[in-house]
Formats: C-alpha cells, structure tokens, sequence
C-alpha cells in the first residue's frame, strides 16, 4: 500500500484503505476518489497521510520535481525564440502560455523539442554577392518554366465556372486524379468540417463542401505536387509544409471564429503564404543561406534578413508566381501582405494569415525557415475583437486539425 502525505495528496488519487481522523472518526471510505475540498478539510482535521492504490510518497514528489523541471525547461526554451513579453497583452499572454504547457508536457515525456541553432559570428556574405542584382519578378517568371502547374485545378474551374455543371459532372473530373478524390474524401470526414456522418462518395462530398471548398482541395493539392521534388539541400518540404498547414488551419479558424465567410481561402492563403521563400531557396541558395544566418546571428525574423540580402522578400516572389498561376487575385494579396497586414494596400483580412503565422511559429509546427518572429501589434487582436479565450480554443481546435490535415496531405 502507498502511504502519502497530506500534502502530497492530490485530486484525482484513489484510497486503497478506509480514512479515519487521529480520534478515530471515519471520513472516507476505501475507492473513494479524492477531491481537492476533502484535501482541505484532512489538513484542517490534523489527518497526515492516507493510503492510497499505485502511489507511494516519493513517487508524488519526484513526480512534482519532474513537472517543475519541465516548466522551468519549457519556459527557458520558450524564452528564446518568443518575441518579447507585453505584459498587457493578454491574447499574446495566452498564447506563450499555451506554448510553454505544450513544451513542458514533451521535456517531462522525454521528447525534447529541437534547440535553436545558434550563430556566434556576423556572417558573411557570399563570393560576388555585392556584384549580382536580383529581380523577384525574374525569380517567379524563370520558375514557371521550370514547375508545370498540374491541369486538375483548371479543369475543375472550367467544369465548375459551366452554366451546366453539377456536383455529377465535377465529380467525373475529380475522378480522373485518384490521389485528389482519396484526400477529398478523407477531408470531408475529418474534424475539419466535423459533419456526423460518414460521407462516402464523390457527389455527395461536392455537393455538401461546394465547388469553392473543391476548387481550394485541388490547389492544395496541385501546389504539392509542383515542389514534390524539391532537393533536401535547400529545403525541408515536409517540415515547410507542416508550417503552410498549420497556418492554413489557423487562418480558417480564425475567419470562422470572426463568422466571415467564404473560409476555405484562408485555408488557402495560409498554405500558400511562404510559397515564394522556396523559390529563394532553390534560386539563390548561396544568399538563402546568408539570410538565414543573419537571421539567427541577430535573432530577426527571416523576411527582414531577405530584405537586407535581397532587396525583397519572398511575399514579392510569391505574389509574381500565383499569378503567372491564375491564382485568384484575393487569395495572392491575402498572402502578399501576411507581414504587413495594416499597409494602405493590404486588404483587412490579411490580418488572419498574420495572426495565423504568428500561431505557427509560437508553435513551432514545421517551418519555412524562419525561426524568429515578430509579435503581433495589439491592435490588431483589438481590431478582430479577439480575447484570450477566443486565442484558447482556436489554439485546441487548430492542433487536432492540424494533425488530421497533415495526415491528408503529407501521407501518399
């Protein structure tokens, strides 16, 4: 039998032996589960301990030594990376709080997260820098060449945009790419649209989700397929597109929390909002890697070090190459302006996809790259009208989705 003591004693733990006061009074009964009124009254009444089923008094302290050690670990490890503390900013607030909970769970089951690379000396640029000039216009337009965007997504518009279309006639075309029907279905049945029962055919799955839904699927899917083959020397494209994920979920989460509509592309936007960095990668490795390290060694978020090394970053690489894609003009701007979402040009609802990415990089679910961010104005939460509850729940909500969608997207 585990003797504990009273002030080890915890809610939740289960007696193994009756409980009497030291004046013999019984107070509970063996199987009763504790609760943390009854650990008040056992101090009040001078009870000491109690036997309780599976757990001796050393265990409950190293236990309580463990979790200290993992919030002060994860605490440290946040620190590092997390834009300074606004102690007045209560959604900013609960956001490193829900990071250092989630950190210290892995330091205390022994899944450490991965340290931050550091860089201890000012890097230098690379041979010939200073005498090469960069174009991102020249950057997306040589790449289009390159990258052959798959037809699916223009054929489901052309079908979709026909004054004769239906859910029959649309699913005919999504039936041709196996692999887009499969991660349809599976979609549809995730926790992402949350419907009660199981949908099991094409039709039925256009006709609930809607061609708009079905459209943002095939470009999702389509955008995969172009960079599938991305060499790892560059880039991680597994890592960067649990970030793009991450980010999309967040950003739908976010619009369906303000009730805006049309959701699916911010989804979208948020997927398809670093789009432009792997062009940097796979154009100008020498200068991406310059940028990264000047991003590290002065602790910036890596579009400013772009900036410095480029002239641009890579939101004006991306912005070229969505449309040499056709990529609707409101999904390309959405993204365009995720870093600078009060610009005189941004639309409004730029501040979803930047509060999106703010989320994902608190998180650390993948990346593009950047490891550093920038906090978010406390305007802007002020202007979406979102409280630390509202960042609470998309926080929860966005993780279950997330795994569900990287298991959609990133498993063949």
């Amino acid at each position: 039998m585990g003797r504990v003591t009273v002030n080890n004693l915890q809610e939740g733990m289960v007696l193994e032996e009756d409980l009497r006061a030291p004046n013999g009074r019984f107070i509970l009964g063996k199987g009763a589960t504790l609760k943390d009124k009854y650990i008040r009254m056992f101090k009040i009444w001078g009870i000491t301990g109690a036997g309780v089923e599976g757990v001796e008094d050393g265990e409950v302290v190293r236990r309580a030594l463990l979790e200290e050690d993992a919030l002060r670990r994860s605490r440290s490890f946040v620190d590092a990376y997390f834009p300074p503390e606004d102690g007045e900013d209560v959604c900013a607030t609960a956001v490193r709080s829900f990071c250092v909970r989630k950190f210290a769970e892995e330091f205390a089951s022994g899944t450490s997260p991965s340290p931050l690379p550091e860089v201890k000396k000012l890097p230098r640029p690379p041979e010939g820098h200073f005498g090469r000039s960069f174009s991102a216009y020249a950057m997306a337009k040589d790449e289009v060449r390159l990258f052959s965007f798959p037809d699916i997504y223009f054929k489901i518009q052309e079908v979709i945009n026909s004054p004769i279309s239906s859910a029959t006639s649309i699913a005919k075309v999504v039936g041709n790419d196996p692999n887009l029907a499969a991660r349809l279905l599976k979609l549809v049945n995730s926790s992402f649209y949350g419907f009660p029962n199981p949908i099991q055919s094409i039709p039925r799955a256009i006709a609930i989700i809607g061609s708009n839904e079905l459209t943002s699927l095939a470009l999702a899917v389509s955008t995969m397929k172009v960079f599938k083959n991305v060499p790892e020397e560059y880039v991680d494209m597994k890592s960067f597109w649990r970030h793009s994920i991450a980010c999309g979920v967040f950003s739908r989460l976010l619009a369906y929390n303000k009730r805006v509509r049309s959701e699916e592309r911010f989804f979208l936007s948020g997927l398809l909002h670093d789009l432009g960095r792997i062009l940097l990668y796979t154009k100008a490795p020498n200068e991406m890697t310059y940028a990264l390290e000047l991003s590290l060694f002065e602790h910036i978020p890596l579009w400013r070090a772009e900036k410095r090394v480029f002239g641009f970053d890579h939101t004006a690489v991306g912005k070229t190459l969505m449309e040499e894609w056709r990529i609707p003009r409101g999904i390309s701007l959405l993204c365009a302006y995720h870093h600078d979402p009060v610009a005189e040009e941004a639309p409004e609802e730029a501040c979803f996809v930047h509060l999106a990415d703010y989320l994902a990089n608190s998180l650390r679910v993948g990346t593009s790259g950047s490891l550093y961010f920038s906090g978010v104005d406390r305007a802007l939460w002020e202007r979406l009208e979102l409280n630390e509850g509202d960042v609470e729940a998309v926080l929860v909500q966005g993780e279950r989705q997330i795994r569900e969608i990287m298991n959609i997207f990133l498993i063949s």
